[in-house]
């Protein structure tokens, strides 16, 4: 959660800019992308729903917390729609993220690679502060390891000020550890998650399971140490971070 406010750069540092409206643009991704595969013919493949409860810890804010709601959409094993929307508390203050993306898988022999387009809306209305973020990436993944790479691009708007635009090297990767049908348990590290892309220096490292409780029912469970200082380790802000919820797919 305090990510999200590592994330806010130095007033006046950076070059006016006005962030377009690129949300649209994950919309109009798949059209480009199915017609000349599929034709018209799109299946639903998959469809997952989540809820999940996510409280942090760090030395500055002591605790802060955040609820979200997310889902997704495989279409035709190729294309996969993602969204979500988390609401909570950063210290004291109201904190908003809200995100949507498209994944494309390329149409590659053997290797598995992913095109994907992210949007990422962080706010915090008592600092009457709007963070937006496009965010493309390259992956590779596979059953038992994945990495993905790309440049984010960010604005961030204080109050009436111009927006300060940030470009900034996002990067994450997981390694499976115990993959089965009914439980698969990984290590994952990065600067970025569905919901916040922080700076280089706001990475973390954690482990995560998943476990099927039913065939429509599964459990989430992630535990993160996490470092959010602005520029590699100049600013050292430690915390740990659990993340429980359950994943409701069909």
């Amino acid at each position: 959660m305090n990510l999200l406010l590592s994330c806010l750069p130095q007033r006046g540092s950076g070059k006016p800019n006005r962030p377009c409206p690129i949300i649209g643009f994950l919309f109009v991704l798949p059209f480009f992308a199915l017609p000349p595969l599929y034709g018209f013919d799109l299946r639903i493949t998959q469809a997952e729903l989540g809820l999940a409860y996510r409280p942090e810890y760090t030395r500055v804010f002591t605790y802060s917390w955040d609820i979200s709601c997310f889902g997704s959409l495989e279409l035709n094993d190729r294309l996969t729609l993602k969204s979500g929307l988390a609401l909570g508390q950063v210290g004291s203050v109201f904190a908003l993220y809200t995100f949507a993306s498209s994944a494309f898988a390329l149409p590659i022999p053997v290797v598995p690679l992913y095109v994907t387009v992210a949007y990422i809306y962080n706010g915090i209305p008592d600092y009457t502060t709007n963070i937006h973020t496009l965010l493309p990436t390259l992956a590779l993944k596979g059953k038992w390891a994945g990495i993905a790479l790309g440049p984010s691009m960010r604005f961030t708007v204080f109050n009436q000020e111009p927006s300060v635009f940030e470009p900034i090297i996002a990067l994450s990767g997981f390694v499976h550890v115990f993959y089965t049908e009914q439980l698969r348990i990984a290590i994952t590290s990065g600067n970025y998650r569905d919901f916040v892309s922080g700076n280089m220096g706001s990475y973390s490292i954690g482990l995560t399971s998943r476990g099927n409780i039913t065939k429509r029912l599964s459990l989430i469970n992630e535990v993160e140490i996490l470092q959010t200082g602005s520029v590699g380790l100049v600013a050292n802000i430690y915390g740990v971070v659990y993340k429980g919820g359950v994943v409701l797919h069909w």
